[in-house]
């Protein structure tokens, strides 16, 4: 999601809202959380579908987790550490490269020595 300056904004305009949302319907952190969540399955869903970055199913497990883990009310300190998790994910480092494929991978093999 922070690959530009414009897809940074959106992310962190939608997580806002999402928060101020929550606290204006007495929630709270709620709101916020459940709006870390959402984003995160986006993208990664996208990671998935668009770059065929299996990598991302990581990320897209986290995040149902922490919406699983809104839905039934889990205790505090497990979701906050899972959402994160989810934050983590999304700001990682090399996330919007592309993902070799396995024919790419096929030709970083040693070649076969003839003797």
């Amino acid at each position: 999601m922070f690959a530009s300056l414009s897809r940074s904004v959106v992310t962190i305009g939608v997580v806002l809202e999402g928060g101020i949302a929550g606290w204006y319907l007495g929630v709270g952190w709620l709101g916020l959380l459940a709006m870390v969540a959402a984003v995160t399955v986006a993208d990664t869903a996208w990671g998935v579908a668009r770059r065929g970055a299996l990598a991302d199913i990581a990320g897209l497990e986290v995040a149902l987790a922490l919406t699983i883990m809104l839905a039934v009310g889990a205790p505090m300190l497990p979701v906050a550490l899972t959402a994160a998790a989810c934050a983590a994910w999304l700001i990682r480092d090399g996330r919007m490269g592309p993902s070799p494929r396995a024919s790419e991978l096929a030709l970083v093999r040693a070649p076969i020595r003839e003797e």
